[in-house]
């Protein structure tokens, strides 16, 4: 007796149930397409900023990997600017790894710069830019510890200008002493002194 009035209730209320699980289904399925056309789209903007085209993107929007294609064409670019400012937007939202890549690149950016103004003899700038890139490799050793690239391009980039420690000497740290560069920049000069 109990599973015919089970029969006839779940008979009774079949058609709501099954017009909720179609909504349910069609929800879905529009959730479904929406997520891969976005994969599509983040995909075909990828394999564009790849292959050098300069394409837009919405960084708040952007799937991780995308932005990291972003900041990689403005740095092949030499826009470090750029990819610093999209790093600084996108930053918060970006797993560790993703992070710690983009980190890397702009640091060896920053790293080239500050060796060509050294090549160039613009000390005081090659010191500005080549701080940065130690920090910013720094950083990127703090998301990925286990990056090796990073740690040995850290090194490279301490043996651009060394951190020395500041003396407290008086005669040096007057105006009129003269720069001290050898010490600094190790393997720089070339020929006789």
């Amino acid at each position: 007796m109990q599973l015919r009035s089970l029969r006839q209730i779940l008979g009774w209320r079949r058609g709501p149930v099954i017009w909720i699980l179609a909504a349910a289904s069609v929800i879905w399925f529009g959730h479904a397409v929406s997520e891969l056309t976005g994969a599509q789209r983040s995909n075909d903007d990828i394999r564009q900023l790849i292959a050098r085209r300069d394409v837009p993107i919405d960084v708040k929007r952007a799937h991780p990997q995308e932005i990291l294609a972003r900041i990689n064409e403005s740095v092949r670019r030499d826009h470090i600017e750029d990819a610093q400012s999209i790093l600084s937007i996108s930053g918060p939202t970006l797993p560790p790894a993703v992070k710690a890549a983009a980190l890397y690149n702009i640091a060896n950016a920053r790293t080239r710069l500050a060796a060509e103004s050294v090549r160039k003899g613009d000390i005081d700038s090659a010191v500005a830019v080549i701080n940065l890139a130690k920090s910013e490799y720094r950083l990127a050793l703090k998301l990925d510890s286990g990056n090796w690239d990073a740690r040995h391009n850290l090194d490279v980039a301490m043996r651009v200008v060394r951190d020395l420690p500041q003396g407290d000497n008086p005669d040096l740290s007057s105006p009129d002493a003269p720069k001290k560069l050898w010490t600094d920049l190790p393997g720089i000069p070339k020929g006789l002194p």
